[in-house]
């Protein structure tokens, strides 16, 4: 079990670094997820139209590392609700912070949504949040999209290059997009409609200190995936089209 080394920030942003870099340092397969992830490696999301603050932090760890990472939360202070990881805790958990400001949430191996995002493998190396394109398709899967993940997506758009390399920390890895959403008619569906929203809020609030413009961007990403290879489900499954549901809408799980 991890020793404490310190007690809980006061601000959720700076808490999120802290356990984030933790669990690097620590060897955990274990990533920060979410609206933190994102201004973690975000700059412009950090002040301006599209700042916000942040209730909750989220994780995705994998199953083998399930056992040390809520270890390190319970020597962090944090308090597990027994109840639900009782019921969830094959696929989910979750954390309070003691004196109530902000909760954990825990993906384990996966991210199941409006899509699914298999995480397994995902899930190491330098980085204290999992890679830039799955933070994308993290964003861009949501069906009932709101401007908060639109505005996430925006400026990490802004701030990222598109790359070819699947091993370039800094880059969204345009390999990545293309072998899950080849794999997947309704998620790419899903995604390419919301990056014509992103388009549109770019359109009518850009940032103007942004490192790259979202528009040429957005382009490029829709044509890397009109371009990736399909698969034989994934082209069954275009035939049907819209005729059939092709996300999911899951029920919030209380706590």
């Amino acid at each position: 079990m991890a020793e404490r080394v310190t007690s809980i920030l006061s601000d959720i942003r700076d808490e999120a670094t802290r356990l984030a870099e933790a669990v690097v340092s620590l060897g955990m397969s274990a990533r920060l997820i979410g609206g933190l992830a994102i201004w973690l490696r975000c700059p412009s999301v950090r002040d301006g139209a599209f700042e916000r603050s942040y209730d909750d932090m989220d994780f995705a760890i994998s199953a083998a590392a399930a056992t040390r990472f809520k270890a390190l939360l319970i020597t962090q202070g944090y308090l597990p609700d027994q109840f639900f990881n009782g019921l969830h805790g094959a696929t989910r958990l979750y954390f309070g912070e003691p004196a109530g400001r902000w909760s954990i949430d825990i993906v384990i191996d996966e991210l199941v949504m409006s899509h699914k995002l298999d995480l397994r493998g995902r899930l190491d190396g330098p980085s204290p949040t999992i890679t830039l394109a799955d933070l994308l398709l993290t964003k861009l899967q949501v069906w009932e999209i709101n401007r908060k993940d639109l505005g996430d997506t925006l400026c990490l758009l802004a701030d990222h290059a598109l790359a070819e390399d699947d091993a370039d920390v800094e880059g969204i890895s345009l390999p990545r997009v293309r072998a899950v959403l080849g794999k997947d008619w309704g998620f790419s569906h899903t995604v390419l409609r919301n990056t014509r929203k992103v388009a549109e809020l770019w359109s009518q609030e850009p940032l103007p200190e942004a490192t790259h413009d979202v528009a040429a961007q957005i382009a490029s990403l829709e044509q890397a995936i009109e371009d990736a290879p399909k698969s034989r489900a994934w082209r069954l499954r275009s035939r049907v089209g819209e005729r059939v549901r092709w996300y999911e809408t899951p029920e919030e799980v209380k706590h």
